[in-house]
C-alpha cells in the first residue's frame, strides 16, 4: 500500500505535467500559425497597395497593365516567392508575373465580390486551383481610376513554409519541453518521496500499535500540513503509550487490591468449612471475613465512579450549597474513626458561607479528602478543616500532620491509580483513585483543588470553588425566626467543638502545662 500511494502520487503529478505540456504545445503551434498567418498578411498588402499605388501612378503612360513589371520591382527580399495578378473590373487575368500566366482565366467570383464590398481580400486557401500549388496566402486589392474601380490586384505566396516553420517551433519546443521534463521528474519524484516518507512512517507506526508497542515516533520536519499531520501522531502516540502504561499499572494495581482480600475471604471461608478454625474463632475470622468484602465493595464503587468520571455520565447540578453544614456532617459521620485514631481536632470557626457546586458531588470531594486526611494521620495527630471566603472564591482546606508528601510525588497525586506507597503494604485499603476522582469532580464543577506539603510534618488540600448566594428560602426563614443576636453570642455561635473525648483529654492536659508554666 505505500509503495501503491507513492506511484499514485507520482503517476498524477506526471500525467498533470505532461497533459499541460501537451496542451501547451498545441496552444503555442495554434499561436504560431495565427501569428505566421497575419505576418504573410501584412506583406501580401503592403507589396499590394504599393504596385496599386505604382499602377495608379503611372496610368496615363501605361495603361492598367504596363505598371505590373513596375511593381514587381518593389517587393521586399523576403517576398521572392510571390506573385502578383492584375485582372479587369470582370475578374479576368489580364497580366501576371508567373511564367506561366493564366490569361484569360478569371480570379473567384467571391474574392472579387469581397473586394468590392469590404475593400480586400484574404485567405488562406486554394485559389480555384488556379497557381502554382494548391495551397496558397492570398491578398486583393481593387486598382481605382477617378474613384472607380478599373480592375484588381492579386498578391499570393505558397502556405507550404508555414509547415516547415512549425515544424522547427514544435521540434525547438520538444527539445525544451524534454529537458523540462527530465528536471520535472527528478524534482517530482524527490518532492513526492518526501510528501510519502512521513506517512510510510505512520503506517509503519500504526501496525506496530497494533502488535501493542507504542515506542515508535515519526520525524517531524518542516511546518506544512504533513509535519502538523506528524505532530498529531507523535502526540497521539504518545497518549496511546501513556494509556497502555496506565493501563498495565491498572491490571497490576486491580489485581493486587482484588487478589488480597479475595485470598483471605477464601482462605477464611475454607477453614470455617474444613474445621481447621475453631468454631470460637469462626466470628472473629467473619469479621475480617466482613472487612475484606467491604474492602471489595469501597474497590468497586471507586472503579464505577472513576468511569462516570471519565465518561462524562454524572450530570452537574450547581446550587447553592451550605459549606459548613456539609463540612460537619461528614465530620460527624467519621466521629467514630477519629475517635479511634484519638485524633486532635481543634474547634471549627465556622461562617456564612455558600459555594456554587453539586451537592453530591462537593459531598464526595469533601468526604475523600477528609477520609485520607484520617487514613494517614498518625495515632494521636492533628486533623484541621477550615472554610473561609477568598475575593469571589471559597476555600475548603483539609490538612492533617503526619510524614506529608514528598516534592517530587505531588505533581502525580491527582493521577489515576497513583499511590505514594510504592509498596502498597501500608495502604492496603486505598485504590489510589480516590483522588483522581476530587481532581475530575472539582474540576467538573469549575473549581480546582491543590497540594501543600513539606514531606515531613503535614499534608495540606485545598478545593477552590465559586461563592454563591444563600438561598431565598434559607434568608426568609432566618428574618422571620432569628433576632440579630450580639457580638459576643454571634462568636459564640460561630464556634463550634468536636465534642470528643480525646479533645477534651488533650485540651485539659495543654491546659494544666500552661498553668504549671
Amino acid at each position: 500500500m505505500r509503495d501503491g500511494l507513492f506511484k499514485q502520487y507520482f503517476l498524477i503529478f506526471m500525467v498533470t505535467l505532461l497533459t499541460c505540456t501537451a496542451l501547451l504545445g498545441l496552444a503555442l503551434l495554434a499561436f504560431t500559425g495565427v501569428n505566421y498567418s497575419s505576418q504573410k498578411q501584412q506583406m501580401l498588402a503592403g507589396i499590394v497597395e504599393n504596385a496599386i499605388a505604382l499602377t495608379e501612378k503611372s496610368w496615363s503612360s501605361n495603361g492598367l497593365t504596363g505598371s505590373l513589371v513596375s511593381s514587381l520591382g518593389a517587393r521586399p527580399s523576403d517576398a521572392s516567392d510571390t506573385c502578383i495578378y492584375v485582372t479587369d473590373v470582370s475578374g479576368k487575368i489580364l497580366e501576371c508575373s508567373e511564367d506561366e500566366c493564366h490569361h484569360g482565366e478569371r480570379a473567384p467570383e467571391h474574392a472579387v465580390d469581397q473586394i468590392r464590398k469590404d475593400g480586400s481580400y484574404f485567405s488562406a486557401s486554394y485559389f480555384s486551383g488556379l497557381f502554382r500549388n494548391n495551397g496558397d496566402y492570398v491578398y486583393g486589392a481593387a486598382i481605382r481610376r477617378n474613384d472607380i474601380i478599373a480592375g484588381y490586384l492579386f498578391a499570393t505566396t505558397p502556405v507550404g513554409p508555414l509547415f516547415s516553420y512549425l515544424y522547427e517551433t514544435l521540434f525547438s519546443y520538444l527539445f525544451s519541453a524534454g529537458v523540462m521534463m527530465l528536471g520535472a521528474f527528478v524534482v517530482i519524484y524527490t518532492t513526492t518521496l518526501r510528501l510519502t516518507a512521513p506517512l510510510q512512517e505512520m503506517s509503519k507506526a500504526a501496525e506496530s500499535f497494533g502488535r501493542g508497542d507504542f515506542s515508535a515516533r515519526i520525524n517531524v520536519t518542516g511546518n506544512d500540513e504533513i509535519a502538523v499531520l506528524a505532530d498529531s501522531f507523535n502526540k497521539m502516540a504518545e497518549s496511546l503509550d501513556e494509556f497502555e502504561q496506565n493501563r498495565r499499572s491498572f491490571v497490576a494495581n486491580v489485581s493486587h487490591d482484588l487478589r488480597t482480600p479475595m485470598t483471605t475471604i477464601g482462605g477464611y471461608i475454607d477453614g470455617i468449612l474444613d474445621g481447621t478454625i475453631p468454631k470460637e474463632d469462626e466470628r472473629r475470622y467473619l469479621e475480617i471475613v466482613s472487612e475484606e468484602v467491604k474492602r471489595l465493595s469501597r474497590l468497586t464503587s471507586s472503579l464505577i465512579s472513576a468511569m462516570r468520571v471519565e465518561e462524562q455520565k454524572q450530570d452537574v447540578n450547581l446550587v447553592s450549597v451550605d459549606a459548613w453544614d456539609l463540612i460537619l456532617n461528614i465530620m460527624f459521620n467519621l466521629e467514630g474513626r477519629i475517635e479511634e485514631k484519638k485524633l486532635y481536632v481543634p474547634d471549627f470557626e465556622t461562617e456564612e458561607l455558600y459555594v456554587s457546586a453539586d451537592k453530591d458531588m462537593l459531598h464526595q470531594v469533601v468526604y475523600n479528602l477528609i477520609d485520607n486526611a484520617v487514613k494517614y494521620t498518625p495515632v494521636g495527630g492533628e486533623l484541621l478543616v477550615t472554610a473561609k471566603k477568598d475575593g469571589k472564591y471559597a476555600l475548603i482546606s483539609v490538612q492533617n500532620s503526619g510524614n506529608g508528601i514528598s516534592p517530587e510525588e505531588q505533581p502525580f497525586i491527582f493521577e489515576r491509580f497513583y499511590k505514594t506507597d510504592k509498596s502498597r503494604g501500608l495502604d492496603k485499603s486505598g485504590t489510589g483513585l480516590g483522588l483522581y476522582i476530587v481532581k475530575m469532580l472539582t474540576t467538573g464543577m469549575g473549581g480546582d483543588v491543590s497540594v501543600e506539603s513539606d514531606g515531613e510534618s503535614y499534608t495540606k488540600f485545598t478545593v477552590r470553588l465559586l461563592q454563591a448566594s444563600a438561598p431565598v428560602e434559607k434568608v426568609q426563614k432566618e428574618k422571620s425566626h432569628r433576632e440579630k443576636p450580639s457580638k459576643e453570642s454571634k462568636n459564640k455561635e460561630n464556634t463550634i467543638s468536636f465534642w470528643i473525648p480525646w479533645n477534651r483529654v488533650k485540651e485539659a492536659k495543654e491546659q494544666k502545662e500552661q498553668n504549671d508554666a
